[in-house]
């Protein structure tokens, strides 16, 4: 009867091991989701390494050319920018240092706000504002209008009225003398500071005011969090279980232990090192799909590329947890059968 016991048992501890198995790499992916998926960290290193920040320019280019309202608080003479222009003017005026500080300031607060710690999520303007007070505003201003032929008499006439009488009229852009740029320059300068001083000093993405009447989503993402941050908690009970079904021995224990662990392990770093296509995927789908609309626009524009890059962030500790995992479950085979010729010799 008690051979029937333990064969059962053993029936039974092999059944579990499956499932820890199964619950053991679902637990790598998800406790390691809730750690990066959630961290702005993850998403600076995504945006530095896959030259994110330097592509922003473009973006922010686009938007504007395409924007009247965007435009009126410049100076006159960059009115009616085409793409191409303002993109010179944006890469001019805000270097890679700046869109990187502004970039990871919004990054901060955006994900503050995920995580419950502000109720608003607000990118700071202070870095433009400094720029644009600066001389490299002026210069990039100049580097638009030295893009374009030299001015002809009329256009140079129609300039100069236009800057000095502040006409709201676009202006058909050209490259100044020397003599017309001490007369333009401080001009320039004028408006820029004022467009400074004007520009809040930062603006609100993301408030909880946005949707009043609404459930905060933030809380049934904090459901989701706390089943992601718990879900270590079932494969180590089935572990427990098959310690109190199957082990009778060390040399038991080290098995029952060491198979589930070289398994899990094994699957989980190859999962990590050949799963990215599949999971880019399923990400895309979630950022295109589900990401709340008042977030970043720029977030969703580049979804296909940075899910790609998130993945490999998210999938990079699984793949050096499986490999631990590989590593202890084979050490801990070798050693009960280094235990069992022992006890063999012994015995003999």
């Amino acid at each position: 009867m008690r051979t029937f016991f333990r064969i059962v048992g053993k029936i039974f501890a092999a059944i579990l091991g499956i499932l820890f198995v199964i619950s053991a790499i679902l637990a790598l992916f998800f406790f390691n989701l809730d750690r990066r998926a959630f961290s702005a960290d993850t998403y600076q290193q995504v945006f530095a390494n896959d030259g994110f920040y330097n592509r922003l320019p473009t973006v922010l280019a686009e938007a504007l050319a395409t924007s009247s309202s965007g435009q009126s608080g410049f100076p006159l003479v960059i009115h009616g920018l085409t793409a191409q222009n303002w993109e010179a003017f944006l890469r001019a005026v805000l270097p890679q240092e700046v869109l990187k500080v502004m970039g990871d300031q919004a990054l901060a607060s955006i994900f503050a706000y995920v995580n419950d710690q502000n109720d608003t999520a607000q990118l700071s303007l202070a870095p433009l504002k400094a720029s644009l007070s600066s001389e490299s505003g002026v210069q990039a201003v100049y580097t638009l209008l030295n893009s374009q032929p030299d001015c002809t008499f009329s256009q140079i006439a129609e300039m100069t009225l236009s800057i000095l009488q502040q006409q709201q009229q676009q202006i058909q852009f050209c490259k100044p003398s020397d003599e017309l740029k001490s007369l333009v320059t401080p001009v320039i300068q004028f408006q820029l500071q004022t467009t400074a001083t004007l520009l809040p000093d930062q603006i609100t993405i993301a408030s909880v005011d946005n949707n009043p009447g609404q459930t905060d989503p933030r809380q049934r993402l904090k459901v989701v969090r706390l089943v992601l941050r718990l879900s270590p908690i079932l494969p180590l009970g089935l572990l427990l279980m098959i310690t109190l079904l199957a082990v009778r021995s060390l040399k038991s224990w080290l098995i029952w232990w060491g198979v589930p662990f070289t398994v899990t392990g094994g699957v989980a770093a190859m999962m990590g090192f050949s799963g990215a296509p599949v999971a880019r995927v399923i990400l895309q789908e979630i950022l295109v799909n589900n990401m709340p609309t008042y977030l970043p626009v720029i977030m969703l524009d580049y979804a296909s590329e940075l899910s790609a890059a998130m993945v490999r962030q998210l999938l990079e500790p699984v793949v050096r947890q499986g490999l631990v995992l590989t590593f202890l479950g084979l050490a801990m085979i070798l050693f009960a059968v280094l235990h069992s010729r022992r006890q063999a010799l012994i015995t003999k």
